[in-house]
């Protein structure tokens, strides 16, 4: 090829060249904003103030991490529908940077319904320092919203529908809570009612203050 045809040959295929780069940009562009700020159907930043629209639309729900939870060591992440909003998905891992005191309750359970006011008052005093995760064994949407609606409990709600998360977390009997750091990192767990001293006791595990008034 010439020197003129090489040249000839830049000018008609740089026009392509500089378009799919055009095309790429755009496109890397695109995927920046879903992943980055979120579509209609993107997973929405959790405001305790509205747990009812925390989720994600579409995800597939069960167990993610296939290890058993241990002192020590990281809590099995696992995708569960919103109470609220079954059609939202929630991962345990959504609240990864913040302490999480994941609770196993149910209607049918005395001592889940005497402990939940005082996580209801923990979650409304430290104001985001923590989330407390209820987590419905085996009942509807209905009965596991309904019962936290009797104790004004706005803290998120899932629903381990068919028990598959309870069997893998190895409940020891209900209700059962897990205190979970702010890297993920389970420090405590038990089965029985959690009062308030115990309550105070096991969010500083987790690094929280906790003072009830």
């Amino acid at each position: 090829m010439t020197e003129n045809e090489t040249s000839g040959a830049i000018q008609r295929y740089g026009g392509y060249a500089v378009l799919g780069v055009v095309v790429v940009a755009v496109v890397v562009l695109v995927v920046w904003l879903f992943a980055f700020r979120g579509g209609d159907e993107g997973p929405v930043a959790f405001d305790p103030a509205a747990p009812e629209e925390f989720g994600t639309v579409g995800l597939e729900i069960g167990l993610i991490d296939d290890h058993r939870p241990e002192v020590g060591q990281p809590a099995p992440d696992f995708a569960l529908r919103n109470a609220r909003d079954p059609e939202r998905v929630v991962r345990l891992s959504d609240f990864r940077g913040t302490p999480v005191v994941l609770n196993w309750y149910a209607s049918w359970c005395g001592p889940c319904r005497r402990e939940i006011p005082d996580f209801q008052k923990a979650y409304d005093a430290l104001d985001g320092e923590v989330v407390f995760i209820g987590v419905n064994l085996a009942e509807d949407a209905d009965q596991a919203v309904g019962l936290l609606d009797v104790f004004v409990a706005k803290y998120p709600a899932l629903l381990d529908e068919d028990g598959e998360i309870a069997a893998h977390y190895r409940l020891p009997g209900m209700p059962t809570t897990f205190f979970i750091d702010a890297d993920g990192i389970v420090q405590s767990s038990g089965a029985g009612l959690i009062v308030e001293e115990v309550l105070v006791e096991e969010l500083a595990r987790i690094g929280v203050t906790y003072t009830p008034e």
